[in-house]
């Protein structure tokens, strides 16, 4: 009768307890890796969806060919006109409540920042001519250098 009534030594119950706690330690660690990785990987969407933006600005200005670039303040929001050459259209960029916008318009129309295409979110635009050929742009993320072709 002893046999068919295995009782647990205290060697089996340290050895279930041992793999109970290595399972508990493994089931942490794979918690903490895709909680570090989730992170790293939204602050890296949070910085490219920043740099993006001054980016962006950057290859509008230098995609310009003719027309003059200046720098704008629209109703007390800062911005950039591109003009397109002598079509009497520019390219606006400014900023209005926290979001950058976009229209393309006639250089003398009034703001439509209710049908402006937003570019992104960002509390800081500033475009400051670093000399007659270099801007300067900054955004939240920082600054970009853009030479403007005359």
């Amino acid at each position: 009768m002893e046999n068919s009534k295995k009782m647990m030594s205290i060697g089996d119950i340290l050895q279930a307890l041992t793999i109970a706690v290595l399972f508990l330690v493994i089931l942490l660690l794979v918690v903490f890796a895709a909680r570090s990785y989730q992170y790293g990987a939204d602050s890296q969407q949070q910085n490219d969806s920043r740099r993006a933006l001054s980016a962006y600005v950057a290859t509008a200005v230098k995609n310009h060919v003719e027309g003059e670039i200046r720098t704008e303040d629209y109703e007390g929001c800062p911005g950039i006109s591109i003009e397109d050459g002598n079509t009497g259209y520019t390219h606006r960029i400014y900023l209005k409540d926290g979001e950058l916008l976009e229209e393309y318009t006639r250089v003398d129309a009034p703001l439509k920042p209710d049908t402006a295409t937003r570019i992104g979110e960002t509390t800081r635009f500033d475009i400051t001519y670093i000399s007659d050929d270099l801007i300067e742009i900054q955004t939240d993320q920082g600054a970009a250098y853009v030479n403007v072709q005359r």
